[in-house]
């Protein structure tokens, strides 16, 4: 049996096989005009209802979409692409050598993860991204022990503040930090040392927390009413383990093939918390969303070359 080379943000089955697309045909280049910032609201208060990000959201300028080579004459591929193609996350190998993989995608080359500024020109590395929503404006980033929210349209990045960083040891499963709302309209992270989850609505900044019952592993905030699902251990225990053959998120990509045999670890439960504290049997969401595509003006991302999911750069923004 053979599988798909992602996982979704929390998987409990087996699931079906895919492939990389193929690259898309090339475009003449053309700035593009990306939305103008708006102003970061107040610092939120420790706890209870509260007002989105914090002053220390640093604003970029704005500007056109850039359309030169960036990223260097490197092996990787892209990770995701904000929908004004001003974000960009790049996963490259070091070197000029092209890498080899394992049976299962290893490589003994750890890429590093990259976000590009495509109006900016600036750069920073990142040490793993999580999500990107599926309206494809917000990404969600770990770097120098913090969550980062970034927003492609004001070119803001945000450290969520109480976000409880320990990781769970699954390298096959989006760090269990934050998540997106299915429709993209609410963020959430885990806060309190696994005590509380953390909702913001991204349209109003309006925040409010969720208490754990237990130890809070992972959860998914609702697009409405102030739900969210979440899944929580014992107290005292450490995670889950998934028992599987794949060696990390991204190897997915270039695996042969990779199996799930299901959980090792202490058991979880997973259920729907509503806003009263009630809790009922809940169902983690299926992961929906596209990473990386053409943006909302119709350009395409293009490498140098292609082979197999791998990439040789530089990459070039290509507008009609």
């Amino acid at each position: 049996m053979t599988f798909q080379t992602r996982f979704p943000a929390f998987l409990l089955v087996l699931v079906a096989c895919g492939a990389p697309p193929a690259p898309p045909p090339q475009a003449p280049a053309q700035p593009v005009s990306v939305p103008a910032a708006q102003p970061v609201q107040p610092a939120p208060p420790a706890s209870g209802p509260v007002q989105a990000a914090p002053a220390e959201a640093q604003l970029q300028a704005t500007g056109p979409l850039r359309t030169d080579a960036f990223g260097g004459n490197r092996w990787g591929f892209v990770e995701a692409s904000s929908a004004n193609g001003r974000m960009v996350v790049l996963r490259r190998f070091h070197g000029d050598a092209r890498p080899s993989f394992g049976h299962h995608g290893e490589s003994a080359d750890e890429p590093e993860v990259t976000l590009f500024d495509r109006v900016t020109g600036q750069e920073r590395t990142f040490s793993e991204i999580i999500d990107i929503d599926v309206t494809r404006r917000y990404l969600l980033l770990i770097g120098d022990d913090a969550l980062w929210l970034v927003d492609a349209e004001t070119g803001s990045f945000e450290a969520l503040k109480g976000a409880d960083m320990e990781p769970d040891g699954n390298a096959c499963l989006a760090p269990r930090q934050a998540s997106f709302s299915t429709k993209g309209k609410r963020v959430a992270w885990v806060t309190d040392k696994a005590g509380s989850l953390t909702v913001r609505d991204l349209a109003t900044g309006t925040a409010w927390r969720i208490a754990a019952k237990q130890r809070m592993w992972r959860g998914w905030p609702q697009d409405d009413g102030r739900g969210a699902v979440v899944i929580e251990v014992p107290a005292g225990t450490g995670w889950p383990q998934q028992q599987t053959s794949c060696a990390c998120r991204w190897c997915n990509r270039f695996a042969m093939s990779y199996g799930v045999y299901g959980w090792g670890g202490p058991p979880f439960a997973i259920e729907q918390a509503a806003e009263d504290g009630s809790r009922s049997k809940g169902e983690a969401p299926a992961s929906e969303g596209v990473w990386h595509g053409k943006t909302t003006a119709g350009c395409e991302l293009k490498p140098q070359s292609s082979d197999d999911g791998l990439e040789r750069g530089p990459w070039q923004w290509q507008c009609p």
